[in-house]
């Protein structure tokens, strides 16, 4: 039987960054999420790490506190949770903001629901360059919890 050596999950996290920076570096992907952290101390350890990835592969990041919240992932698994975005022009940056304060402005106005709901979801699958079955199907999974 082969042995396979044990990985620690910092290597693991700063890892899947490297990737994720490396599909937005290619344009296989216009906005990247890392996994999100608990604690804001949890996410700031990878910080100087984050910097190094972003400087090798000439993408950006941004330290987000205050995840989107969409039919796209379980509200339980994103709220009050601390990541990094990782893109490559502030333009990508805007339209995140945007879709954030779209929602925000659909709930003010109680209008956060039926179709407008869904659509809010599909944009953020889209900006994070799902496949339209991907975000289909993971909206369907969501709403299933």
């Amino acid at each position: 039987m082969e042995k396979t050596n044990p990985i620690d999950p910092y290597s693991y996290e700063l890892g899947v960054m490297d990737c994720f920076c490396e599909m937005v570096a290619s344009g296989v992907k216009t906005l990247a999420m890392s996994h999100p952290w608990d604690t804001e101390e949890e996410r700031e350890a990878f910080t100087g790490a984050v910097r190094e990835l972003c400087g090798k592969y000439e993408v950006q990041f941004y330290r987000e506190d205050d995840l989107l919240l969409s039919d796209l992932f379980s509200e339980e698994a994103c709220r009050g949770k601390y990541l990094f975005l990782f893109y490559r022009t502030g333009e990508t940056l805007e339209r995140y903001l945007a879709l954030k304060s779209r929602r925000k402005v659909l709930l003010e106005e109680g209008r956060y629901e039926g179709a407008k709901r869904r659509e809010l979801a599909e944009d953020f699958g889209r900006l994070l360059s799902y496949p339209e079955d991907g975000i289909q199907r993971q909206i369907e999974k969501t709403l299933k919890k």
